[in-house]
């Protein structure tokens, strides 16, 4: 994992056969498992695999991110990270704006969540 302060994670760039990738489709097609830690750092298990420690948010509205996993290491790209990709996409977990004040964020999504009846 970089040692790199939140914000400072590099952009995630989708591989060009990322379709026929086996991480993308074991992120696909395995049950995954994706738990939030922190507001960018998630607990991800494909499969029946060891869980990996991602790190997950935007940065100007770009996905930016990394994985613990040595296929992460070796790719940068990985099922771990391609599950909470896919779980951003289909808007089954809020990622956080790595720009924002968490303060600030919180706040907003407390309107939010506010405004839809919930509370």
């Amino acid at each position: 994992m970089s040692t790199e302060r939140v914000g400072g994670y590099p952009e995630v760039e989708l591989p060009d056969d990322f379709s026929d990738a086996t991480s993308w489709q074991r992120a696909r097609d395995e049950e995954t498992r994706v738990e939030p830690l922190t507001r960018a750092e998630w607990m991800v298990r494909v499969g029946d695999g060891d869980r990996h420690r991602v790190v997950f948010g935007t940065r100007s509205g770009q996905p930016v991110g990394e994985c613990d996993c040595k296929g992460y290491a070796h790719h940068e790209w990985c099922a771990h990270l391609a599950a909470v990709f896919l779980a951003y996409c289909r808007q089954e977990i809020v990622v956080a704006d790595l720009e924002a004040d968490p303060d600030e964020e919180l706040a907003m999504l407390w309107r939010q969540y506010r405004q839809e009846g919930e509370a």
